[in-house]
């Protein structure tokens, strides 16, 4: 639907769809290629900090007594062979990275799908907005009329006003598909948002907690503040794209408005004004179908870990 060629825009003067969905592509390119790598980072750094501890404790290929390859493990997960030695140890190492970077790989492809899908329904509310705001130029231009060309009623224009009727008519199906579209997307990602959000505030508190007590010299205290920073960078980027949205559904009233409708018909001026009544409230996407995916979410979330964080050391 939202590739639906019905509702592509021809270029007028300052208007170019074109540009503006080649940006979003680009954008969205660089967004999933910087998440994979952030998100297999958190696998990277956690291997260099068990492996800096394992070499500087174990001298030997052996262990000293009761001190076992579990002891190194950043993450607990059953080593399906012996580890009694460094070298088995550092296999093990290698076998967890190996697990780790499929899940990252997952992790990583559900919020860039999420993501994507986000930026798509921005950047095709964006058009819309450009598309109503220049209605009038885009129609002159298809009826090849003189490009400055004014009219006191476009009724005296019977083809012209039929073709600027027949364009409000297509922008408000356009609108109708986009805001199905919304629908749906928080049909499909509502309650999982909810799951990822508050596993976010829970993981980052923790994270906050343990790099407290860890010495900045030690690689673990680097391998927490990038965990952390992949928290923080999945939880931003979900509620950065859900405010866009947000506030490019607001801009839309304004679009109808700026559309040049003074010299329209009745019928023209009464779609817009049923456009309005239909957009009154902006779109938002939500977290567990109560929570507004916006910033102010964001920040919240934050605010809330380092909170818990603080408790956490008051307490330990």
């Amino acid at each position: 639907m939202l590739q639906d060629k019905q509702y592509h825009y021809e270029r007028c003067g300052n208007f170019s769809p074109g540009k503006i969905v080649s940006k979003s592509k680009r954008f969205c390119h660089r967004y999933t290629i910087v998440t994979y790598l952030l998100y297999y980072m958190v696998g990277g750094s956690a291997h260099i900090s068990a492996l800096w501890h394992l070499n500087s404790d174990q001298k030997g290929e052996t262990f000293t007594a009761n001190v076992t390859c579990y002891d190194f493990m950043p993450y607990f997960f059953i080593i399906p062979f012996s580890t009694e030695t460094t070298t088995g140890c550092k296999n093990a190492l290698i076998m967890m990275d190996a697990g780790l970077g499929i899940m990252a790989f997952y992790i990583a492809s559900y919020d860039a799908l999420f993501c994507s899908l986000l930026i798509c329904l921005k950047t095709k509310l964006q058009i819309l907005c450009e598309a109503t705001k220049a209605i009038r130029e885009r129609v002159v231009m298809k009826l090849d009329l003189p490009q400055h060309y004014r009219i006191f009623k476009d009724e005296l224009n019977r083809e012209f006003e039929a073709e600027m009727y027949a364009e409000i008519r297509r922008i408000n199906f356009h609108l109708e598909s986009l805001l199905s579209v919304c629908i749906d997307i928080e049909a499909l990602f509502s309650y999982t948002t909810l799951i990822q959000t508050m596993t976010s505030l829970v993981v980052l508190a923790s994270c906050l907690f343990v790099a407290s007590l860890v010495p900045y010299t030690d690689p673990e205290f680097y391998s927490l503040i990038e965990y952390s920073l992949a928290i923080l960078c999945q939880l931003l980027m979900i509620c950065y794209f859900g405010n866009l949205i947000t506030e490019v559904s607001l801009s839309y009233r304004y679009s109808l408005y700026e559309c040049d409708w003074y010299s329209s018909s009745q019928r023209f001026k009464q779609a817009i004004l049923i456009m309005m009544c239909r957009i009154e409230k902006p779109l938002y996407l939500t977290i567990g179908k109560f929570s507004p995916l916006t910033l102010n979410t964001f920040v919240s979330v934050v605010k809330a870990s380092f909170s818990y964080a603080a408790v956490f050391r008051t307490v330990d």
